[in-house]
């Protein structure tokens, strides 16, 4: 399926440089010290076991990957260069793209037909083909199977007559395929606050579930600021008040109070 939705093309590296970096990140995996999250204290959130190795990195070894900041590989991720992490939620996603009939032309939709149909064909020849050498108890379990092929074989190639009488949709929604996805939090260069969110690289496993290559998240982190233990999204309103230099508990409420700044500032020539 040619036109179907894809990941965005990661860059190509010749042998020798991509040896040079990938050589350059494990050196550097293997050196800078690695944190282990803490959640009474860290404002995290989720569980992250679903995925790849992540290696949370303080902020503050962040200029040592300055060299292979750009490394676009299949087996590592630096999730957050130049963002760390003050807070952090990990959820799982279901990814998935969909194709609406509106988004398939008739003259594709009959490629697709006739590209199902072709491979559904080849199925069921491939399988009777075998049907003889199969043991008595997998034979009946083969033949099911090959009915059920041509079955649907019939089925398609009736509505390849007339395409047009039927709306169609494309997904791969039922693969069920789940990413864990990281929302982090982290402090702007003007002080405020702001929101990022990133699937992280899964674990990638054959069809028994045996792993079969280990890939790599790196997530950094800011060491002090992760320790509020404040919500972040309140934190403009905790910048707010805490310039007012009086502050008074009025029952349940604080009354607050500053004076304004031109007043201050003329006091100053006074």
């Amino acid at each position: 399926m040619d036109e179907m939705p894809s990941h965005a093309k990661r860059k190509k590296y010749d042998p020798p440089t991509y040896a040079r970096l990938l050589s350059q990140f494990t050196q550097l995996m293997e050196e800078v010290p690695k944190l282990r999250p803490n959640r009474d204290e860290w404002d995290i959130e989720g569980d992250w076991a679903a995925t790849g190795t992540i290696h949370f990195v303080d902020a503050v070894h962040q200029p040592l990957f300055e060299s292979i900041r750009h490394f676009d590989c299949r087996t590592i991720k630096l999730v957050n260069v130049d963002r760390p992490a003050v807070r952090i939620t990990f959820y799982r996603k279901h990814r998935y793209w969909l194709l609406k009939d509106k988004d398939l032309p008739l003259a594709e939709k009959v490629v697709q037909i006739e590209g199902y149909i072709n491979d559904l064909i080849v199925k069921a020849q491939v399988l009777e083909s075998k049907l003889e050498s199969l043991p008595v108890p997998k034979q009946a379990e083969a033949k099911g199977k090959i009915g059920m092929f041509w079955q649907q074989v019939d089925q398609w190639r009736e509505i390849l007559l007339t395409p047009e009488r039927y709306e169609f949709a494309i997904s791969n929604y039922s693969r069920q395929h789940f990413y864990v996805t990281v929302n982090y939090k982290y402090r702007l260069a003007s002080g405020d606050f702001a929101n990022e969110q990133e699937h992280l690289l899964n674990t990638q496993r054959d069809r028994l579930g045996n792993i079969t290559q280990v890939r790599y998240n790196i997530l950094f982190v800011d060491t002090t600021e992760i320790l509020r233990d404040h919500p972040y999204q309140n934190r403009e309103v905790e910048d707010y008040l805490d310039n007012f230099s009086i502050q008074s508990q009025a029952g349940k409420h604080t009354i607050y109070a500053r004076l304004r700044p031109e007043i201050d500032i003329q006091k100053q020539f006074e």
